[in-house]
């Protein structure tokens, strides 16, 4: 159905960003605006995911100009859960970034976080493959700046590598696509499926969408491609690292399954094993690689790598459980993920040290922090009641069903290894006697994190609704036929 709905998160992500430039060093008129945008965004997701899942798939033609001509936004419910996972970890990375103290030109972190979201927003909802790499170049530029924001020699080095990891990316995209065009005519995601059920050379189509899948992997930080994520998700500031590991991988997840399950099954029977193995490599390297960590961050950033490995993994089948639990273990992790960050980021500032192993009395000194804690690191390791368990249980139960068991053994021992590692971590951070030397947390960024902690929870407890949601949006990716009417049917005027 005709609707402005699916631009309007990449407008006003832009909207935001030029608003904080405005608002400029007037740190009172920046937490004014700031918030505006923002809510403006969650209004917007909503509305989007109220009306895709009564039904509807939402199109809108830029410059109203029909493809292959012109440039489609589209919103399914594939595409919206992960626009609404996007807006909730944006929404609590931007509430903590305005209650932090940057020693210098705090409207450039909001603009570049505004900036981040845009792209995310593009990329989420674009129905163009060309288009698909510049939103994805947009969000490599804003996070770059990010990660790099504060200037020491450790902060450029991490965006450094991230660059030129990202830059190899971007060219190998921009062949795969430039292939593609000259092959089928076309960059429109919904041609795409009738354009490579029979390509003139197989192999050729095969190779140039491999090049496009790879790009996507190094975003998602899929082994081999994942070493940029460890400095750079660590080493940035705090509400930037909720964004990176909370959603910008994830949306590197969902633009490899949107591109690859959007055309011929061939497409994906060729390339099913590949990614089973990849996403099981990722999910056990990483894990063993956290386990030895003692920067608790650090200890996150490859936690996040390992977690993309259960998403691939379970993706890579192709089937409506499989996809299903890509859906939920998305959503589940990111919103795990953001808490833990945030945890982090306070426990920093209480414990004057990033190092968990150096931290103690957390439970006598700070029982609410220690709380949130102890529902982030067990909601990662999986543990039921909270949202983790229910991620988990969809990807291995949807591996099972395919016998894929040498992939569900891989993510139970990676699995296994992030609760040890949970356990220790909790049981050093949070036991001991109280000590006097340890800063109050500030209450705004604890109210943040509370916040996302209580989602935690609350997507552990309505597991029902969750899977309910993932069953919907796989149904309607696998099916696919909704979509490319929607997209390509007859132009009809915007309401």
């Amino acid at each position: 159905m005709p609707s402005v709905l699916p631009i309007l998160p990449f407008v006003l992500g832009l909207v935001g960003a030029g608003g904080a430039l405005v608002a400029g060093r007037r740190i009172v008129a920046l937490r004014i605006w700031g918030p505006l945008p923002q809510l403006a965004l969650v209004a917007v997701l909503a509305a989007i995911l109220v009306r895709t899942f009564s039904g509807e798939v939402l199109v809108h033609r830029a410059g109203g100009w029909a493809p292959p001509l012109g440039i489609v936004y589209a919103a399914d419910r594939f595409s919206a859960l992960f626009g609404a996972l996007v807006v909730v970890l944006g929404s609590a990375a931007l509430a903590y970034a305005l209650l932090e103290d940057e020693p210098r030109g705090h409207h450039r972190v909001i603009a570049l976080h505004f900036l981040l979201q845009a792209g995310m927003y593009g990329a989420v909802f674009t129905g163009d493959l060309f288009n698909l790499y510049v939103c994805f170049e947009l969000l490599g530029i804003a996070s770059y700046g990010l990660v790099a924001y504060r200037g020491t020699g450790r902060h450029a080095e991490a965006a450094l590598k991230y660059a030129t990891l990202s830059l190899i990316a971007s060219v190998l995209m921009l062949m795969g696509v430039g292939s593609i065009y000259a092959q089928t005519g076309t960059l429109t995601l919904a041609a795409l499926h009738e354009a490579s059920l029979d390509p003139a050379a197989p192999p050729l189509y095969l190779f140039a969408t491999v090049l496009v899948l790879v790009a996507l992997a190094l975003k998602a930080a899929l082994f081999p491609l994942h070493f940029w994520l460890p400095d750079a998700h660590s080493i940035a500031p705090t509400g930037v690292s909720v964004l990176l590991s909370g959603a910008v991988v994830k949306v590197g997840a969902y633009g490899l399954f949107r591109v690859l399950l959007s055309q011929g099954l061939w497409l994906h029977g060729e390339l099913r094993g590949v990614l089973l193995a990849v996403g099981a490599l990722t999910a056990l390297g990483a894990a063993w690689v956290a386990f030895a960590q003692k920067e608790l961050k650090r200890f996150l950033a490859y936690s996040t790598a390992s977690q993309m490995g259960y998403v691939v993994a379970s993706g890579a089948l192709g089937t409506l459980a499989g996809v299903r639990g890509v859906v939920v273990y998305a959503l589940v992790h990111a919103v795990t993920k953001g808490t833990l960050f945030l945890t982090a980021g306070i426990a920093d500032r209480v414990f004057g040290t990033r190092r968990w192993d150096r931290m103690g009395g957390l439970a006598a000194r700070a029982p609410l922090l220690s709380m949130v804690a102890f529902v982030a690191l067990f909601s990662l390791a999986g543990l039921p009641p909270f949202a983790g368990f229910t991620g988990k249980l969809a990807v291995f139960l949807a591996l099972a069903q395919e016998r894929a068991y040498v992939a569900l053994a891989a993510l139970v021992l990676a699995s296994l290894t992030i609760l040890a590692a949970a356990g220790r971590i909790w049981l050093r951070i949070a036991g001991g006697a109280p000590r006097d030397d340890l800063a109050a947390p500030s209450r705004g960024k604890l109210a943040v994190a509370f916040a996302l902690a209580l989602l935690v929870v609350a997507l552990g407890l309505g597991v029902s609704w969750v899977i309910e949601a993932g069953d919907a949006a796989a149904a309607q990716l696998l099916e696919g036929e909704s979509y490319r009417t929607a997209v390509l049917g007859t132009t009809a005027s915007e309401g």
